[in-house]
């Protein structure tokens, strides 16, 4: 099937937010963030209404882990929509606070005037969270 060149740029914008969490550094992931930003982290959870509340929120933690790695196993756009199936690798410090997590997530991401608009991670069903 091909797809339209707006949905390969969304579908490479959110590779590449992906990819670039392995920067630690809230700050360098703006670029692919709207400033209106809605993020859900999983379901139940509080929402991040705003680019500020996500750094104000995730800012310290991302720098403050060893390694961060994105693994993307598929990824599909339909018009503004991308939604890819992830395990993310959130890799502690040895000797630091708190354990190293993986998650094996399905995320969706609505993409609008170029950037992300609306985020939302879900579990995969099934999945078993690795937490130590």
């Amino acid at each position: 099937m091909d797809f339209s060149p707006i949905e390969n740029a969304n579908e490479e914008l959110v590779n590449n937010f992906c990819r670039d969490w392995s920067l630690r550094d809230a700050g360098a992931l703006h670029q692919y963030l709207a400033d209106d930003l809605i993020y859900q982290i999983a379901p139940g959870q509080p929402l991040i209404e705003s680019y500020e509340q996500f750094v104000n929120q995730m800012g310290a933690w991302m720098s403050g882990l060893e390694s961060i790695e994105w693994e993307i196993l598929r990824s599909h756009a339909v018009g503004p929509l991308v939604l890819n199936e992830r395990i993310d690798h959130f890799n502690a410090p040895e000797g630091g606070k708190g354990p190293s997590m993986h998650f094996h997530i399905a995320g969706h991401f609505l993409i609008q005037d170029g950037k992300i608009k609306v985020w939302k991670d879900w579990p995969m069903p099934g999945a078993k969270q690795i937490i130590g």
